[in-house]
């Protein structure tokens, strides 16, 4: 890899989180990985241990890989040994998410998001009280 000078002038960044990176400069590897559980549950309240994640089969599915990595032969000769970033604005970098200025060897990402909300029926509708919606 080809090391390159990273020269920012200004960064504004509001939110990180949930295995994400913000990096400026080189890297070898970066292994981004994210379990997010969301539940809105309509007039009640809960802790952690009332959804643990094994209780959904997305977080234990095996993530599909490629049987063999592709060959790719290449050769990148910069024209200048900087990378020049006058300005950036990031709102959020959320769930497994990388932003970086800079040179990188191998990127990894999963992120397994699953939302759901706990609604509760309007008085008078047929069925339970309680209906799960995904």
């Amino acid at each position: 890899m080809n090391k390159r000078i990273s020269r920012v002038n200004q960064v504004q960044v509001i939110s990180v989180n949930n295995s994400s990176i913000f990096e400026i400069g080189d890297g070898t590897e970066a292994d981004l990985n994210a379990k997010v559980l969301a539940v809105q549950k309509e007039g009640a309240t809960f802790g952690d241990e009332d959804f643990p994640f094994s209780d959904f089969p997305i977080y234990e599915a095996e993530f599909p890989r490629l049987k063999t990595q592709p060959v790719i032969t290449q050769e990148h000769i910069p024209c200048c040994p900087y990378i020049n970033v006058n300005s950036v604005d990031i709102f959020g970098l959320a769930s497994s998410s990388l932003f970086q200025i800079g040179n990188l060897n191998t990127i990894e990402g999963d992120a397994r998001v699953k939302n759901f909300r706990i609604l509760q029926e309007d008085e008078g509708a047929e069925g339970n009280d309680n209906e799960l919606r995904a």
